[in-house]
């Protein structure tokens, strides 16, 4: 692995803003992802007291589908830079944004425990990827996704486009 796959992919990503990743969003959830394997990938999130659903001591559901989401989507992001040989932020820019996510809730995921996430790359062409995203919560896999990722522009990501078709 290069001293730049060990970095978080939205540590790459420039001018990345989102809520659940974007390291330019101060009041976001600040996920971190990296490669575990090759078309794998890993992330690990802290709940705070503040993400708790209406129990307090279970983590709300957006929030779960908020972090898979913004996983399975920077990872799509990074196999879409891995497919042209560049590390994550070099040349044109690739972005993806999600084209749908399917969440299956399996069990309440602890509010005071870290959750684990792990993506694996289904299928990938040019313009979409998909991806099977886990989280897993104290030992037990609490929610699973399936997760489109779709090829969007530079335009688009840069808001001077509406379609997120290339």
């Amino acid at each position: 692995m290069s001293a730049a796959s060990k970095q978080a992919f939205q540590n790459l990503i420039p001018n990345n803003h989102c809520f659940g990743c974007g390291p330019d969003n101060k009041a976001g959830l600040q996920i971190k992802s990296y490669w575990s394997r090759p078309g794998e990938s890993i992330c690990r999130f802290e709940p705070a007291p503040h993400h708790m659903a209406g129990a307090e001591h279970v983590l709300n559901g957006g929030i779960i589908c908020t972090v898979i989401d913004c996983h399975s989507v920077c990872t799509a992001v990074a196999a879409g830079y891995a497919a042209t040989n560049r590390t994550i932020g070099t040349g044109d820019e690739v972005w993806f944004a999600t084209g749908s996510i399917a969440v299956r809730y399996l069990a309440p995921a602890a509010i005071d425990a870290p959750v684990e996430l792990a993506a694996r790359i289904v299928s990938a062409t040019d313009k979409t990827i998909k991806v099977f995203c886990t989280l897993d919560s104290r030992g037990a896999t609490c929610a699973e996704a399936t997760v489109i990722a779709v090829r969007v522009s530079a335009k688009w990501q840069h808001g001077r486009e509406s379609s997120v078709s290339n």
